[in-house]
């Protein structure tokens, strides 16, 4: 699915590029092209007054001279004597043929009025016309022209070949086109692997999701079964303590609401409908709510349970609670399960203002300076957890100690952990207890503007 829908947004890209390419290309062709022949043709205007000013100064004319216009202004000429070809014109090895002289001068006496076989009333001024010719689907700026002599006239035609300017304007189109289909094969190898970027997140976040569909549904089918056959034991009468048959059922009953709880607690933040109410909190006092709660789970664990708090006033802290008396639970409960009887679970509140820029906790993140958070420790001397594995422990879908027989966690409280520090623009970090074990510190900001 994902490589089709690949291709399809690779080929929709270079399309729609393609289809400005073409538009601008077109727009500046048309442009350059437009700027092309009008100065092709105001070049020709001047160089044609140039040459009729000269030849009407001239009293003869030479070979010699006819040959160096038409070589200087890519001219063809065709001169005449009160309507007879001059003797140089016999000598005339031009390529253009009859029909296109008869042509021009067919068009000059019936568009310009100017006839050189039968000029008429001649004029004391020069008189000339200049038009477009096409014959034979050969393109030409055309000009003929009559100038008054003593003894009569002179006519001209000329006549100047467009092929050159076509063929530039032939190539330009050739380079505009090599131009656009290198670039789009420039840009359809880097849509290709821009979309290759953007699609690998979702790619890995559907890999994730069907791990994580099939992990919660072993989860739920595990209690499920469990739950089903003892109610059938219950029901039969084969056995006498049922109460221990109905603390089972009680047992998988909450672990499965448990599970789907988080779920739905997780799909709620994916969809940010996941809201908290904000108020000011006083810190320390939390803290030591909390460590009271959990005061019994820790001595039913075995646990040596610490709490340390600054000895100085702690600025009130504007955030939600209840959230993050939830947060610090999943990480207090983490802790409980991880270390060993015996061990050592502390939680800890400093405020970094306090404690100087020199404070542990300040490495943890650049968006806050030592002035706008308070930092909140769980750290236990448990097993640890690898360096390599210390990323994966907050993705969304991944459980990285699927051995454990504690069935009360299913790979999900430190997601939920991450998302509730999100909402408070906070942040959870994991290092290394010194000593050995695993600490959990989470910096949140006295305000949520911070």
């Amino acid at each position: 699915m994902f490589r089709k829908l690949h291709l399809q947004l690779t080929a929709l890209c270079i399309a729609i590029t393609g289809i400005v390419l073409t538009v601008l290309s077109c727009i500046c062709l048309y442009i350059s092209e437009s700027g092309i022949r009008n100065q092709a043709y105001s070049s020709f205007l001047a160089e044609l007054n140039t040459m009729y000013q000269n030849l009407a100064q001239q009293t003869s004319l030479s070979h010699t001279w006819v040959r160096q216009m038409e070589h200087n202004h890519q001219f063809y000429l065709r001169i005449t004597d009160n309507g007879s070809p001059l003797f140089l014109q016999e000598l005339d090895n031009t390529p253009i043929p009859q029909k296109f002289w008869d042509s021009a001068e067919e068009i000059a006496r019936s568009v310009c009025g100017l006839d050189l076989q039968k000029p008429g009333s001649l004029s004391v001024l020069t008189r000339h016309g200049e038009f477009p010719l096409t014959c034979d689907d050969e393109r030409y700026n055309a000009s003929v022209c009559l100038i008054p002599r003593d003894n009569g006239y002179i006519g001209i035609t000329v006549l100047q070949p467009l092929a050159p300017m076509e063929s530039r304007i032939h190539r330009q189109r050739l380079a505009f086109l090599l131009a656009d289909l290198t670039a789009l094969a420039l840009l359809g190898v880097f849509f290709w692997h821009f979309i290759k970027r953007i699609l690998h997140p979702l790619i890995e976040n559907r890999k994730k999701q069907m791990q994580f569909v099939a992990s919660a549904s072993h989860e739920l089918r595990s209690p499920l079964t469990v739950i089903l056959n003892h109610t059938a034991a219950v029901r039969s009468g084969a056995m006498k303590r049922d109460s221990h048959f109905l603390d089972v059922i009680d047992s998988e009953g909450k672990r499965m609401s448990r599970l789907i709880s988080d779920m739905l607690q997780l799909a709620n933040a994916d969809d940010r409908s996941w809201s908290i109410q904000p108020a000011p909190v006083e810190m320390d006092t939390l803290l030591l709510q909390v460590w009271e709660h959990f005061e019994p789970a820790a001595i039913s664990h075995g646990l040596h349970w610490e709490i340390s708090l600054p000895d100085v006033p702690v600025p009130r802290c504007v955030c939600d609670g209840e959230r993050i008396r939830q947060l610090l639970s999943i990480l207090i409960e983490n802790a409980f399960s991880y270390t060993p009887s015996g061990g050592l679970v502390k939680l800890s509140l400093s405020v970094p203002s306090q404690a100087g820029k020199s404070a542990a906790y300040m490495p943890l993140s650049r968006r806050f300076t030592h002035r706008d958070c308070l930092c909140i420790a769980v750290s236990d001397n448990g097993p640890g957890i690898p360096d390599d594995q210390k990323e994966a422990v907050f993705e969304r879908f991944r459980r990285l100690d699927r051995s454990r027989t504690d069935k009360s966690h299913f790979g999900l409280g430190l997601c939920i952990a991450q998302e509730i520090a999100r909402l408070h623009h906070g942040q959870i970090s994991l290092t290394d207890t010194p000593g050995g074990g695993a600490t959990f510190t989470l910096m949140l900001p006295i305000s949520m503007n911070a």
